[in-house]
């Protein structure tokens, strides 16, 4: 998974390698020096993309349909969602005739890091990033979509929903994190 190439990198995802940085074996934020945690919230789930072209962009966390086994953490300096790895939401898109070799060995991977007590994460610095689109709304269910340029000069889509409902008082948590 892509990550920037500073210290704090705008858009970071990932897996095993933020166990016990990023998340604690329990699925836990592991706050930063000065972090204050302003809402942790369950069901929420995101799909993060760079750039926000429509044609074959990069897909560097993918979300899913369905109910999400996820953790959102929102604090003063950034945007974590932290959810158990689903191999079969995964694969379920490669399995075809032609894919099959690749989803062996992806299933193989994620079961492994799975057995490892991992968990996949986004992790995303608010701060750092410049909303050129927003759109949101809360029926059926909370959703929130952004078009961002961050201070690493890249393009991010990215998209929040919940995955059971409405949930206003934390998607309008989430905008007001970003600066317009």
């Amino acid at each position: 998974m892509e990550t920037g190439g500073n210290e704090h990198p705008v858009v970071k995802v990932g897996d095993l390698d933020g166990l016990a940085r990023i998340y604690s074996e329990a699925g836990g934020l592991i706050p930063e020096s000065g972090e204050e945690i302003l809402k942790v919230t369950t069901g929420w789930d995101a799909n993060v993309s760079s750039p926000w072209r429509r044609f074959l962009p990069k897909i560097m966390f993918p979300g899913f349909g369905g109910r999400a086994s996820s953790k959102l953490f929102v604090t003063n300096k950034r945007i974590v969602l932290v959810r158990d790895i689903d191999p079969w939401r995964e694969l379920k898109g490669e399995l075809t005739p032609l894919g099959v070799p690749t989803a062996a060995a992806k299933e193989a991977r994620l079961k492994k890091v799975k057995s490892l007590g991992a968990r996949q994460y986004c992790e995303i610095r608010p701060r750092n990033l410049r909303v050129v689109k927003r759109r949101s709304l809360d029926r059926p269910r909370s959703w929130v979509s952004l078009r961002l340029i961050g201070t690493d000069g890249k393009q991010y889509a990215v998209t929040l929903w919940k995955t059971d409902g409405p949930d206003q008082a934390t998607r309008t948590l989430i905008e007001s994190q970003f600066r317009g």
